[in-house]
């Protein structure tokens, strides 16, 4: 909520807050994100919101990409899925 009212400000005023500067991407872990990315598009929903990205997930999505991940950028993935669905239970304690 702060976050989106942050970026309307931004919008409007033209002048980024500083406290929506972060330190620079990674070049290194770009493709983590990416993969990340296209596997939250496919993210199933349940009853009361996303459900997590599971190991089934990646798998189906591996076969289907042919994109192979290491087990290290698969336990990458899913480190970034556990913060993603921690998130969005803040949000909701917050907008509850």
């Amino acid at each position: 909520m702060l976050h989106d009212q942050l970026m309307s400000l931004w919008r409007q005023t033209g002048i980024k807050p500083d406290v929506l500067n972060g330190p620079e991407f990674p070049d290194l872990c770009a493709h983590i994100w990416r993969d990340f990315l296209n596997l939250n598009k496919s993210r199933r929903m349940g009853f009361s919101g996303p459900d997590p990205i599971t190991f089934q997930d990646v798998f189906a999505w591996q076969a289907v990409t042919g994109n192979i991940l290491h087990p290290w950028e698969v336990s990458a993935i899913m480190a970034i899925d556990e913060a993603f669905m921690a998130s969005l239970n803040d949000k909701e304690s917050f907008d509850g």
